[in-house]
Parts: C-alpha cells; structure tokens; sequence
C-alpha cells in the first residue's frame, strides 16, 4: 500500500485550484527553496500523523492557509458591492488517495474506497467552517459595518482622507475561531474517518531542523530513541529489570549508603519542629523500575571505539538518525498497537552531510525500502542525491510560468521506455551532480562547452548588470551537442525558461542541427539561439576584432600563452584581428583563455561586444 496521489488546496503556499501530485512507493521530491516540499510532507502528515497528538496540531492557524486565498476572502468581505451570499469561507482541503493494498490493508481501509474495484480508497483532512456556525452573514455584515466605522472616522479627522485598499483589506478579520477539521473516507463527507483505524496508518517525519543528537541520547524526555524501544515487546526486557533488583538489594545493605542515612536521619531530627510520631528516617532506592523508565536511561554508542552519540559529528549521527527510523518500518504489532502502513518523509536527507557521503546514502537508501507496508519520501536540495537516485522517481516542483502556481513533474514523464531509450540512458548517465541543479534552478541556459560555460555569467551581468543566481539561472553544459535529451524534460512538462545556445557548424555535416532543434522544440518557454559564425568563440573574436573588445581580447591571449600572444599582439599591431589566427591560437586552450577572458572582463569596465544571437537568448532570460 501506499499514498498513489495528493491533492492539496489553500495550505500553506499551494492555493486553489488544487496543487496535485502523483507519489510512488519510494519518491524523490526536489526543488528550489520555498517551493513547498516541507509543505507538503505537512500536508501528509496533518493525516497520517501520529505524533500530534489527536487534534492539537491538526487545528490550524491563519498563516497555515494560503495567503491569496485569505486576500481574496477578506477583499470580498471589505467590498460592499458582493452579496452576503456570494462570498465563500476558504477551505484547506488535503486528499490522499492510496492504492496497491495488502489483504489486511484493505481491511483497515474497507470504508473508504472510491472504486467499485476496491482498488483505491481516499481519506481527506478537511478544515473549514464549522457546521453548527450559522451566522456568517451577520459576521460578514458587522466585519463591514465596523470597517465603514473606521473610513468615516478617518475620513472625519484627516480631511477627507480615503483607506487604500491594502488598509481596507487589513481592517477585516479572519473568522479561524469558527473553524474546525475534520477527517473523512471515501467520497462522502459525512463518513468521518474512525480513528481505532486511522491510528493503524502512520507518519514518521525526519523534518530538517532535526536534533539527531538529543533524539539518540539517555533522557527522560519521549525521544526517537526511547521510542523505538518501547516498539518492541517489553517482556523482552524481563532480565534487565530482575538485575536491576538485585541491584537494589545490594544498595540498601551497603554499609556506607547506611552511615549516611543514619547521619541524615539525626540531623533531620534536630532540625525539624516536632511532631508526634514523626518518623525522619531516610533510605536509598534504586526503586524496582518501571520497563519504561528503563528505556528512558539507555542512550546510544557508535563505532568501534563505544563513545556517547553526544560526542559523535552532525553528520554521523544524521545517518545513524536515519538508519534507525529506517530500521523500524517493517514492524506491524508493537505492544498491541498495529501498524499497517507508515509513510516516512525526510526531509533534506543530506543534512550534515559531506558530497561524497551525500552521493554514497544515495546509492544505498533507496534499495532499503523493499516492502508493501510503508511509503518513503524524500525531500532534496542536494545534486550528488538528486545525480544518483532513479530519475524514474525523482519529481521536481517549480512555479509555473504563467500561472505563478506550483506544478511538478516527473523527470521522465512522457518519455515512451522503447521509443526515447537513448534519451532517457543518456540522462541517467550524464545528470550528474553539475547538470542536475537545472532542477533547483527558475531559468536554465544549455551549452556545448566549457567556454560558454565559464563566460555566459560574466557576460549576462554585463550585459544586465545583475548575476545569474540573483535571477536563479544555472549554465549546463552538456558536453557536446545532446540537447535534445534535456529539452525534452522541458517540453514534456518541466515549464522553466530554457535557452540554447549552440553553434551554426557553418559548412560542416551537422549544420542543419540547430534549425532541427529550433523546430522540434520551440515554445514560449524554450528558445535555441545559434552562433553567427561556425563557433562561439569566434563569434566573440569577430565582434571584438577592434576597438577596446581587441585589447581585452589580446590580454587575456598574453595571459594564456605569453609567447605566442605577445608576438601576435606585435604582428596585428593596429589591424583587425583575424578571426581564424587568432582562434588556432586558442583551439587547444579553450577553457584557459574562457578563464583568463573572464577575468579580464571583470575587471575592465571598456566596451566588449556580445555578438547578436548571444544577446537575443540573454534578453530571452530576462
């Protein structure tokens, strides 16, 4: 079993309509920052979370709805204009629909299906007005009353002076004491989840701020650890107790523990006021304790050297955090609770994490999840996991374009398997750790090479005096002239602005190969911009070959090959450079003199020319 599909609508930063997303049994969610991944494992777990303690976090507060719907609420409100009857309450609305249910699953589910195949069942977590508040058009009327109240005694004391609608707007408040959630099955609102079965489908949630540490250690406190062992069957823990007795005996006929309670035990007298029959004797207790209590006292070593988790890096104990949770999944009957699902989201697993052990829990977490009784979701703003985890489960969220709303899609979504076998190999060969920060980023530019690569930034922020990750654009060089396996993940749905810069290949077999890309994959989100001349390179060289573009291009020749640039300085003298000797001087040291052109242009403020094709796919950006 598992979470097949989650609709959410008006929590948080997902607003209406609904913001829908396909999840799998292992899913990796990626994105850039505030984009709604720890949203929406908050949505999930407003569900499936255990840990809340019934309806304490389950009951909302105004900044978890949407803030555009509550605007457009409170301006319906603030306007006089809008019948009463018109002006709809704003709901938050989460629907999780689960499929591929074991036989005992379904039987927790039975009262929720949706399909007459009894193949998917839906539970929602509704939270909205409550049923029994039956005076909304008098709260709507008195919100307007005291708001025309307050314009008029403005109006009154400042010489006319108007509310904007932004002050009107803020006048209004929000009715959140009038709402309550509710949790149902099925299709049918009335069908109020009974919780003897929701308590047997359960959330863990690792979010990001997680204190592995504290979590792991001896303490009183119900943490992670203490937790876990109280999963297992207490009866289990039998001969620790017994020893623990015997312990007991032992301290309260120690001669010493004796001195002292006789020591105190006079001492109390002498000071205490009298009482009849007052008895100030003391003893020691290492009292029979509790299983529980127990538990509480164990705490964690790691490695071979057994040191205190306390004592361990963030990293170490992150993974050791994980591992532990990750460990406990497979458990069904637990000291007579039974579990029969448990969906576990981490968030931001990298957590703590150095590259290559970010890339190495990669390889290995996703082959720890192997059975049908839980769900694994992680969130990621890492590129060594995303460049290693199976682009078949990996969904990015994005802001669409033009809507503004959240969107995600799968980055081999409307790839046929057999038909597009090349692209998709070739993306899950070269989505390394470079190339897959395209799917954090708003804007992606796709290059050939590594000149491109290393001078598109120094030259947009010429050209528009601001930088790349100012405006969230990544530069991804694809090593050659794969585009199409990219572009294909944007127009299949991944709705970013994407540029292409490639060149003409002017007179040679694969000069038609940019006017193929422009054609096959043109949109008001791509655009394939080609080189004037044959190369990149030399397109820079042509439209610098005078004036103060020469001279920076001459000194970063000198600084690339000394000998040869001082003597083709001399030979050019006043001249134009020429295009082809100049770029023989550089063909073999492309990315060294990109690097030295680069830091010319940074600090030299003269005049250098972008040719034209590079300033149209620059503007094209934005």
């Amino acid at each position: 079993m598992y979470i097949c599909n989650l609709k959410i609508k008006n929590f948080r930063n997902f607003g209406d309509p609904f913001f829908e997303i396909p999840l799998k049994p292992f899913t990796l969610i990626i994105g850039e920052n505030n984009i709604g991944k720890t949203n929406l494992l908050n949505a999930i777990g407003l569900i499936f979370g255990q840990d809340i303690m019934a309806a304490k976090k389950r009951t909302l507060e105004i900044d978890d709805f949407n803030y555009q719907a509550v605007k457009h609420f409170k301006k319906q409100v603030a306007n006089p204009k809008i019948p009463v009857e018109d002006i709809k309450f704003p709901e938050v609305s989460i629907e999780a629909t689960m499929c591929g249910f074991e036989p005992d699953q379904a039987a927790v589910v039975g009262d929720w299906f949706i399909d007459r195949a009894l193949t998917q069942a839906r539970i929602t977590y509704l939270y909205a007005i409550r049923s029994d508040w039956v005076k909304k058009s008098e709260w709507i009327i008195e919100q307007r009353k005291q708001l025309q109240d307050k314009v008029d005694a403005i109006s009154k004391s400042e010489s006319g002076k108007e509310f904007t609608e932004d002050q009107r707007i803020s006048n209004i408040d929000f009715p959140i004491d009038y709402y309550e959630y509710r949790l149902y099955g099925g299709d049918d609102l009335t069908n109020r989840c009974d919780p003897y079965y929701l308590r047997m489908l359960k959330m863990e949630f690792l979010d990001a701020l997680r204190d592995a540490k504290r979590e792991l250690i001896a303490s009183g406190d119900y943490r992670l650890l203490y937790k876990i062992l109280c999963r297992k069957d207490l009866a289990g823990y039998s001969s620790i107790k017994s020893i623990l007795e015997t312990l007991e005996d032992e301290i309260k006929g120690n001669t010493n523990l004796k001195s002292i309670q006789s020591e105190v035990s006079i001492l109390l007298e002498k000071v205490s006021l009298y009482e009849d029959g007052a008895d100030h004797s003391i003893g020691f207790s290492f009292s029979s304790p509790e299983t529980f209590e127990i538990l509480k006292k164990i705490g964690l070593t790691y490695g071979s050297n057994p040191i205190s988790v306390d004592r361990n890096g963030l990293g170490r104990n992150n993974l050791l955090y994980i591992s532990l949770v990750l460990s406990q999944i497979t458990g069904k009957h637990v000291n007579g609770d039974y579990t029969s699902f448990r969906v576990i989201g981490i968030e931001e697993a990298e957590a703590h994490l150095h590259p290559l052990l970010q890339s190495h829990l990669a390889e290995n977490i996703e082959a720890t999840h192997v059975n049908k009784d839980s769900q694994l979701l992680l969130t990621s703003h890492s590129t060594h996991i995303t460049g290693k985890l199976s682009l078949e489960n990996s969904v990015v969220l994005f802001k669409d374009l033009i809507s503004g709303e959240i969107k995600c899609h799968y980055l081999l979504d409307k790839l046929d398997v057999l038909k597009e076998a090349q692209s998709i190999a070739y993306l899950e060969k070269y989505l390394d750790a470079t190339k897959s920060c395209m799917f954090f980023s708003r804007k992606v530019i796709l290059v050939e090479g590594i000149s491109e690569q290393i001078l598109l930034p120094v030259l947009y922020k010429r050209h528009k005096n601001v930088t790349f990750e100012k405006i969230g654009c990544s530069v991804i060089n694809v090593n050659g002239v794969a585009f199409s396996h990219f572009l294909k993940v944007v127009k299949n749905g991944f709705f970013v602005k994407c540029l292409v810069l490639t060149d003409s290949d002017t007179n040679k077999r694969t000069e038609n190969r940019a006017n193929n890309l422009k054609s096959e994959f043109s949109s008001p989100v791509i655009l394939v911009e080609k080189s004037d001349k044959s190369q990149f390179e030399k397109d820079l060289i042509d439209s610098n070959k005078n004036g103060s573009g020469k001279a920076i291009l001459l000194s970063a020749l000198i600084k690339t090959k000394p000998t040869n640039g001082k003597a083709f300085e001399q030979v050019t003298g006043t001249n134009d450079i020429d295009v082809e000797t100049f770029f023989s001087e550089i063909e073999q040291y492309k990315s060294e003199f990109s690097f030295n052109l680069s830091k010319e242009l940074s600090l030299k403020t003269a005049t250098f020319i972008l040719p034209s094709y590079i300033i149209r796919g620059l503007d094209f950006i934005g």
